[in-house]
């Protein structure tokens, strides 16, 4: 259950975004100059605009949130809990670290189910809304493949490759969740409702930028691929054209420095010139098999009667830990025991991996060696 702190919090920066004007961005540079969102709103004008240096639009914005007490926020927080949809705050220690670090992460995010935003192997298929029947074959088969590498995947439900990733993900026993361009108060499209439910089933689920009662809008799109982008490790494309959701989700997570990999086709073939466009412009690997995601993240197969399987049983005896945490162990299970190489993941800040490595010493189930090793103990 969300403390009293965080609830309160998550209110206030709720009320942020509800604000004209102030989206992550300006949001986040109000939170750290007064240092969270509720001292935001118990600051006053002339600090809005003279020490964090807002216009008069954006600072007449927020007095009105603050004379109403973010009554609007509050609401909205009531129908949510009525609705089962949960507020996730940046601040919060459950929110996805990999989107954390980004500058126009979301203040809050929102959700419904049980979703594994972090997992330690995220994978984003996207593709075009009109696939081939090679298209829709490459989906399911290469999604029941990567299934044996313990993996999360996350996409958008929209027609076409979106709706078949989700589905395929669920037929192999694979967690996965969508991102949606609207308020988690309904579903669109329609008739992937089932679909959506069946994740929320299977250890999954939905996850939005909007709060409830916001209508689905074109404009929305491109935030929710954003996050689409920002949640995974890496993004594999399979069908698109040169223009549309997929390479705009693809530039993005190439700008996030994501692994992006895309099937190749036929120059000839409509369906594969927003792929080949990547290829091209080295925005993508050229990937012909699975083989080539999981030898380039560094993937390593499940194996049900050895060791790896051991490792999982033990990494849920670790249902105390924070993210960072978890994470910290599933690397030195996997044999990455420096401070240096847990760095190179490029997933948290040196001090984060100290703190949690000290952390885990001291609740006994990490031993510190000579020459900045580091080792389980399990």
């Amino acid at each position: 259950m969300i403390s009293l702190g965080y609830w309160e919090e998550t209110i206030a920066m709720m009320e942020l975004g509800l604000c004209e004007g102030i989206g992550p961005v300006v949001g986040k540079h109000l939170i750290q100059h007064f240092g969270s969102a509720i001292q935001v709103f118990a600051a006053n004008k002339v600090d809005w605009q003279g020490a964090a240096g807002l216009n008069i639009k954006l600072a007449h914005q927020l007095q009105l949130s603050k004379d109403n007490e973010c009554k609007a926020a509050r609401a909205l927080a009531e129908r949510h809990q009525a609705q089962n949809i949960r507020g996730t705050s940046i601040n919060h220690p459950e929110y996805p670290y990999r989107l954390r670090e980004l500058a126009n992460a979301p203040l809050v995010l929102f959700s419904v189910g049980d979703i594994p935003w972090n997992a330690p192997r995220i994978l984003g298929v996207i593709g075009t809304r009109k696939p081939t029947p090679q298209g829709i074959a490459y989906t399911k088969s290469w999604i029941e493949k990567l299934s044996h590498y313990n993996i999360a995947m996350v996409s958008g439900l929209a027609f076409g490759i979106d709706v078949v990733a989700h589905q395929a993900a669920l037929d192999a026993g694979i967690p996965n969740f969508a991102v949606m361009a609207h308020g988690l108060d309904h579903i669109y499209p329609t008739q992937h409702r089932q679909v959506a439910e069946q994740m929320q089933h299977q250890g999954g689920g939905l996850i939005a930028d909007f709060p409830a009662n916001t209508k689905m809008h074109p404009d929305y799109f491109p935030k929710r691929n954003r996050i689409v982008a920002g949640l995974c490790d890496a993004l594999l494309v399979i069908e698109s054209g040169v223009k549309g959701g997929s390479m705009i989700t693809a530039s993005i997570a190439h700008g996030y420095n994501r692994e992006v990999f895309a099937i190749p086709g036929r120059p000839a073939d409509r369906a594969s010139e927003g792929c080949n466009f990547l290829i091209k412009n080295q925005m993508a690997h050229m990937t012909i098999d699975i083989e080539d995601i999981v030898e380039t993240m560094g993937w390593t197969r499940n194996h049900p009667n050895n060791q790896n399987s051991n490792q999982g049983n033990q990494m849920q005896l670790f249902g105390n830990l924070n993210p960072i945490e978890t994470q910290v162990m599933q690397w030195l299970m996997e044999g990455i025991q420096k401070p240096d190489e847990m760095l190179q993941k490029n997933q948290w800040s040196a001090s984060h991996i100290a703190m949690a490595l000290l952390d885990l010493e001291i609740k006994g189930l990490v031993t510190a060696q000579a020459g900045s090793l580091y080792t389980a103990r399990y």
